[in-house]
């Protein structure tokens, strides 16, 4: 082929794949426009079913007509989304064979070659090819920085926080009933999740040695001792951290507790099994967390952060901490939506020290008495709803999830002097879900839920053990775990059961039921989720076949919590959904908070803890 038949091949070649380009940046620019206007979470017509639903709640064919616009909105939502992404595939293949071509053609141009035989003459050619390319690459370049802008303009949408006027000043409790501590059954009947099944003999500090056997006998002589191991130096065990409740849906953040005597039965506004109430002084999501007597929990709004410890016996208040002089990075604060605020984290402790985090990235730990440690801000979070993955606490190390728009990013700080132990960075986008932490085989590990992954890490190195790529979207719900399965789910994406290892295995996967922002919790075989439309699933964990539903009449944004062989589902209008956890759906019982709530409960021996918009609860058996 000679110089003069090439360059034109080329030049046709580099033309064709320009084109080519700009037709798929124009269809994948009105797609994403499409994918903005019709949003199936704002569908009118479901709107106006759901209206329907209200005013004839026994209509089981609006039930079924919603279900199957459901399936059908998310059908097209992921439709859209595989569109997208080959869209995004072909447009880089033609700007590479774009690319390619205008290459080959400069090299022969450059090159003294025999005069083109053509009417037009050869300068005048190259003038008009030039002319055309540099027409294309102006308008390619225009058309990705309008994708740029649409793209940073629809993740970044934020709304003011909406409220009433905190107070940080301590408020007095309505009505208190000091209760004797409950010790739990001896002989009482508890299966503790595989997570759980851990003996102290067995378990080795970070560096590998096994605790002597002095300090095992200074472990046991502090646990004999009611509130023992308040002013110990060393971190508790797997054992005691399953006796208290200290950290998002309990020891390990698995939505598990095994404590005992827990009422079925109560009522908010009549005061029926309230043994107190207390207003919230600052207004937060998060939920409370409990060690020994003590009872923990944050408030935040753009200007303040506080931290806040109670009596969970009595109710009364035994000190409030202002996180205030933690030096921040330049940059301006996120600004959360309304249902999020400035403090949905919620804290972490291990009995010697409280670790809370906010929406602004700043992290604190105080001791027992209030007293700060150490304070620091982590960045100030990318992120359109700021900071909300709540904390772990595991020998020593807080382990937080960090991911942001920028980048994902899981870290360990040392919880006596807040240094960085480790730092990952993580093939991850923007979450809200929280880690939790569990035993498969003789060693533990911490699960993170995002998109586009689920991934293992050592919790005392931050080494990625394993990854699967499976989740989209904002995540919020964090992962599951029961008889060494991990469960992960996100609405609009899946919920999928994985075996660990090298490498990892899918064993199922199910659309039909996805959660918003609620966790799911697996325990014998079952797995349960609950929706942010309102429907309570059992699955069989083994093979995701639905074993039975349950429709509220609200949504569910707490997560369902796993508690003396039962399952409490909290909804937003703060009524509890309690189940027989079994196979076959058997409801004990619907008690009402009388009072709005999104946060999960909190349990000790013979009490819950519940946490609404205005007040805090402690209910038990009167």
């Amino acid at each position: 082929m000679n110089p003069i038949t090439k360059q034109k091949l080329t030049l046709r070649t580099a033309f064709i794949a320009g084109i080519f380009s700009c037709i798929v940046c124009i269809i994948m620019l009105l797609n994403y426009w499409q994918l903005r206007q019709s949003d199936p979470l704002e569908s009118k017509l479901m709107e106006n079913l759901v209206q329907q639903l209200e005013n004839d709640r026994q209509n089981e064919a609006l039930k079924e007509e919603i279900r199957n616009l459901d399936l059908m909105a998310r059908k097209a939502y992921f439709t859209k989304q595989w569109q997208i992404r080959a869209g995004g595939y072909l447009l880089v293949g033609s700007m590479v064979v774009l690319v390619f071509a205008l290459r080959i053609y400069y090299s022969t141009s450059s090159r003294i070659a025999e005069p083109d035989p053509s009417d037009i003459p050869l300068k005048t050619e190259l003038l008009i090819s030039r002319r055309w390319i540099l027409s294309l690459i102006i308008l390619l370049f225009g058309m990705a920085l309008i994708a740029a802008f649409l793209s940073d303009d629809h993740l970044a949408r934020s709304y003011e926080l909406v409220g009433r006027e905190p107070s940080i000043e301590e408020n007095a409790v309505e009505e208190i009933t000091v209760r004797t501590r409950l010790e739990p059954d001896p002989s009482a009947d508890i299966k503790m999740d595989a997570s759980r099944e851990v003996l102290t003999d067995n378990i080795t500090d970070e560096t590998g040695t096994t605790p002597t056997e002095d300090e095992k006998v200074r472990e046991e002589i502090s646990e004999s001792i009611p509130g023992g191991g308040t002013n110990r130096t060393s971190a508790p065990s797997a054992e005691e951290i399953t006796r208290n409740y200290p950290s998002f849906r309990g020891p390990f953040g698995l939505g598990i507790s095994r404590h005992t005597n827990i009422p079925v039965d109560w009522d908010g506004p009549s005061g029926k099994n309230i043994v107190w109430k207390v207003e919230v002084p600052m207004q937060g999501y998060n939920s409370p967390v409990i060690w020994d007597d003590h009872l923990y929990f944050t408030g935040a709004d753009q200007n303040i952060q506080v931290v806040y410890c109670y009596n969970r016996h009595s109710g009364q208040q035994i000190w409030q901490h202002p996180v205030s002089d933690i030096q921040r990075p330049s940059g301006n604060l996120p600004k959360p939506t309304d249902d999020t605020g400035f403090a949905a984290p919620t804290v972490a402790t291990d009995g010697r020290y409280i670790a809370a985090i906010f929406a602004s990235g700043d992290v604190v730990c105080l001791n027992r008495e209030g007293s700060r440690q150490w304070g620091k801000n982590l960045g100030i979070p990318d992120n359109h709803y700021g900071h909300s993955s709540s904390l772990i606490l595991w020998r020593d190390l807080l382990l937080i999830q960090y991911d942001d728009n920028s980048a994902g990013k899981v870290m360990a700080l040392d919880i006596k002097t807040g240094n960085e132990k480790w730092s990952t960075v993580r093939k991850s986008k923007i979450s809200w879900a929280s880690p939790v932490l569990v035993q498969i085989g003789d060693q533990f590990e911490l699960i993170l839920s995002s998109s586009p992954q689920v991934a293992a890490y050592n919790p005392v190195t931050g080494k990625e053990i394993w990854a699967v790529e499976c989740l989209s979207g904002e995540v919020g719900p964090s992962p599951a775990f029961s008889d060494g399965i991990v469960y992960a789910t996100n609405e609009y994406a899946t919920l999928i059961a994985i075996e660990p290892g090298s490498p990892p295995e899918i064993l199922w996967e199910s659309n039909e039921y996805l959660p918003e922002v609620s966790s799911p919790v697996a325990a014998d075989g079952l797995l349960f989720i609950g929706t942010s439309y309102g429907v309570i699933v059992c699955y069989d964990a083994g093979n995701g076949d639905i074993l039975w539903e349950h429709e509220c009449d609200q949504g569910i944004y707490a997560s369902p919590i796993i508690v003396e062989g039962k399952v409490y589902v909290l909804d937003m209008d703060g009524k509890m959904h309690i189940f027989k956890k079994d196979a076959v759906k058997t409801l004990l019982g619907e008690p009402e908070l009388g009072e709005a709530t999104v946060s999960t409960p909190a349990f000790a021996d013979g009490n819950l803890y519940l946490r609404g918009l205005e007040n805090i609860y402690c209910i038990g058996s009167k």
